[in-house]
């Protein structure tokens, strides 16, 4: 792999030029995220104890990503944090809120600053190219996480595609089980890849299912929840016979369910599934009396501890993958449990039970 020579050159060469350089090959020599203090960024760090930055070995992530305002990647992002402190990892975050430029920006400062590892979430993945390779002529290790932009040495996610089938055989045996004649708003983001993925892995689940069903319409969230829900009342204004909603996302999905009832839809006949199980939102309306009787888990907190597992192997010179993927379940309320248990007013994700899926 062309990637994994030029790392191997570029720490050969650092080893042998050792007492000249005064430095080692993985220390990046850095005491402060050079992107967090250019550009007033989220930019944080985790440290382990000095057993665990034994096993971490000095490495420095620099972590972008797109939208940390969002409740997913809150959750990925406290995941990476505990990995990384668990290995005794240095990871760095920068939020470009889903500006491209500002992601560039940040991306370019972790170079200048000798990150061992540059992992990005993309805003836009069209963009990314030259950033990915100054990176790798830097000798930086590249990871992406859900949308690969080309040239990383691996992209970490979930199969979208195979994720959303999934979903549409549980909602389609769902449907043959309860007895409805399934009429479909599907709620996605075509703009984006893995998002359409996941619209297409439905509709060929929904088929291989054998059910009953009508796609009647298909609305673009943009992944939020006001367009949800305007596009959601629209359609169910004008198609009163859809009893059954899909989202790409949980905010796509409850805003849809919002829309049903603005267009004064009796909620009692739908039933939705959504895809992601992100977090408070997702699992409030799995487990509360709500038209949600699934949920296409995805795990953000255990996504960010493979962000950082990736980048460690990737480090170590191990060949991974062009997609590192990351497990997805069905989860419903009577399995719940399995996978999230109760501390007080916490639910808490069992990394165990997520990587025995794998």
């Amino acid at each position: 792999m062309r990637k994994k020579l030029l790392r191997v050159f570029v720490c050969s060469v650092l080893v042998v030029s050792m007492a000249l350089l005064g430095a080692a090959c993985g220390d990046s020599g850095g005491s402060g995220s050079a992107a967090g203090e250019a550009a007033g960024s989220s930019a944080a760090a985790s440290g382990g104890s000095s057993g665990a930055a034994a096993e971490g070995d000095g490495i420095t992530i620099g972590y972008v990503c797109n939208f940390m305002s969002h409740e997913w990647y809150q959750n990925v992002t406290k995941g990476a944090e505990r990995r990384a402190e668990e290995l005794g990892i240095k990871i760095k975050l920068a939020d470009a809120n889903q500006d491209s430029a500002q992601q560039i920006s940040f991306a370019e400062n972790f170079i200048a600053e000798g990150v061992d590892v540059l992992a990005l979430t993309p805003v836009d993945a069209t963009t990314l190219g030259p950033v990915i390779e100054k990176a790798n002529e830097a000798g930086i290790i590249v990871i992406t996480e859900s949308n690969p932009v080309g040239g990383e040495y691996t992209c970490v996610g979930a199969d979208n595609k195979g994720a959303g089938k999934q979903a549409g055989e549980w909602f389609g045996n769902y449907g043959k089980e309860q007895g409805i004649d399934l009429q479909f708003l599907i709620v996605g983001f075509p703009n984006f890849e893995d998002c359409r993925l996941r619209v297409e892995g439905f509709k060929e689940g929904l088929e291989a299912s054998g059910a009953d069903y009508t796609i009647v319409q298909e609305v673009d969230s943009q992944g939020g929840k006001e367009k949800a829900l305007q596009g959601g009342t629209d359609a169910c204004t004008a198609n009163p016979n859809i009893n059954a909603i899909f989202g790409i996302n949980d905010d796509s999905t409850q805003g849809a369910i919002q829309g049903y009832k603005a267009a004064g839809l009796d909620e009692s006949q739908l039933s939705a599934v959504g895809y992601g199980l992100e977090g408070i939102v997702g699992r409030e309306a799995l487990l509360e009396d709500t038209p949600i009787v699934a949920e296409l888990a995805m795990f953000p907190d255990f996504v960010g501890a493979c962000i950082v597992d990736a980048a460690k192997k990737a480090y170590d010179g191990e060949e991974l993958p062009e997609r590192y993927l990351t497990p997805t379940t069905m989860v419903t309320k009577d399995n719940y449990a399995d996978f999230y248990t109760q501390e007080g007013d916490e639910w808490v994700l069992d990394f165990a039970k997520v990587e025995a899926l794998m």
